[in-house]
């Protein structure tokens, strides 16, 4: 039997429940939105399912509202439900889930005047274009769903071990956790081991907070190949200044006029912030050649002064660093293969014995390849997507619509968040998602609107 809707939202992050409820506020009366993805964890993704208070937002409680249109949302929601916390406040990102599930439950009991909102507890596993050009999902519950508009928000997955198969002994793999958000799996690794995370991002820095909110004693070693940890929020944020660089400049020229900037304005950050309204103009006038080279030697810096710690998890692990509970290793990984007193781990060829209880997957999300999920994997098939030139995600117009194999844009399926790194780079963040969360309700409102 097939279901029919008039809007598709495929996700299960912060992007689909974002765009579904911009959407109820633009569509007619008569609409049916449907949010398809598994209902346990809908709204709360990976980011925001945790239990743990340990496990902070990294952007203040003032920039972090649904709505783009009302930016105080989410400071008057933790007002309402006795929640502690001001807008300068970096709170638990538990809260911040209940928060976004709140307001998805509030847009399931649909008001007159309004588009209604349906949630799909299945996974869409594939898809194909109709002759009337509706989309014709394949649901895992084994029901087939058409609609006249979809659009993908299906997040990032979590990146690989940069390792081949044949790197990873046998022996070694029982001690390997892949995923560490799938599992508990530090109930297994016992309290005076220690253990060595690969990656030293902002995941990284989750687990060290889970291990320590357990009475943890033994040592944490974590390696990359810069050895670089995420910077700091400041306790007050820094007024921002606005970046002197022209766009299209040489990425060298950009780098050059920044350092100075942020020399003259006294802290960096004052800087960054100052090149968030503008990063993705800049961004969108860079060749290919030019993304190619800012991926290669400047995104790993770029980002950990972007994606900064909480000043509260900033100085539990700067405690961590000084007492040598933590250690920050700088190499490429090559092979983990079990040792006499634990893992032999080589990097760059050379080989360290660490007596490490598991190694740990902390290399954060995937970059959204086609290839990593079944769906896009079936749509790019098909010839109905295509990947971006640089592997960020889907290829998409300024619009955020599809592009299909052909290069021809399709006005009725669109892309958000993370897989449209490619066209918008800066597209994680709560703030950036909400605007582009709108901008497309609306793109999609006025479509109906014509008919």
């Amino acid at each position: 039997m097939v279901r029919h809707t008039d809007v598709a939202v495929i996700g299960s992050g912060f992007s689909a429940v974002a765009l579904s409820l911009n959407l109820l506020d633009v569509l007619p009366p008569t609409a049916q939105v449907s949010l398809v993805g598994p209902t346990e964890r809908q709204g709360r993704g990976v980011a925001y399912s945790t239990r743990l208070d340990c496990h902070l937002l990294n952007v203040p409680a003032g920039r972090m509202s649904l709505y783009a249109d009302r930016p105080d949302h989410f400071v008057r929601w933790l007002a309402e439900n006795g929640h502690a916390g001001g807008g300068d406040d970096f709170m638990p990102r538990r809260i911040y889930g209940r928060y976004v599930s709140d307001c998805l439950h509030a847009a399931l009991r649909r008001t007159a005047n309004r588009a209604a909102l349906t949630l799909v507890d299945a996974e869409a596993l594939g898809a194909e274009a109709a002759d009337d050009d509706s989309l014709v999902l394949k649901l895992s519950d084994g029901q087939i769903l058409s609609s006249r508009a979809a659009a993908l928000c299906t997040g990032a997955g979590v990146a690989r071990l940069p390792l081949s198969v044949d790197a990873m002994a046998e022996e070694a793999q029982r001690f390997i956790v892949h995923d560490p958000w799938a599992d508990a799996w530090w109930e297994c690794l016992p309290e005076s081991a220690d253990v060595l995370f690969i990656g030293t991002g902002l995941t990284m820095i989750d687990q060290c907070m889970t291990l320590m909110q357990r009475g943890f004693r033994g040592t944490m070693h974590a390696v990359s190949r810069h050895g670089l940890l995420p910077r700091a929020h400041l306790a007050r944020r820094a007024e921002p200044v606005e970046p002197q660089i022209a766009a299209g400049a040489d990425l060298s020229a950009m780098l050059a006029v920044l350092r100075v900037q942020a020399e003259a304005a006294g802290d960096w950050r004052a800087v960054m912030d100052g090149l968030r309204p503008v990063t993705q103009s800049f961004w969108k006038t860079m060749s290919e050649t030019q993304r190619a080279r800012f991926l290669r030697h400047v995104a790993a810096f770029w980002n950990v002064h972007r994606h900064r710690m909480a000043p509260a998890v900033a100085l539990e692990i700067e405690s961590l660093l000084q007492s040598g509970q933590l250690v920050i290793h700088r190499g490429r990984l090559s092979a983990i293969r079990a040792g006499q007193s634990g893992l032999a781990v080589e990097f760059d060829g050379r080989t360290e014995a660490l007596a490490a209880g598991m190694v740990v997957n902390c290399t954060g999300f995937d970059r959204c390849s086609v290839a990593a999920s079944r769906l896009l994997a079936d749509l790019a098939a098909k010839g109905i997507v295509k990947s971006d030139p640089n592997g960020l995600g889907l290829a998409v117009d300024e619009n955020s619509a599809v592009l299909a194999a052909d290069g021809r844009v399709n006005p009725d399926l669109y892309a958000l968040g993370p897989l449209t790194a490619g066209r918008h780079w800066e597209i994680t963040a709560v703030p950036d998602i909400r605007n582009q969360a709108r901008s497309v309700s609306g793109v999609i409102g006025a479509r109906f609107s014509a008919v």
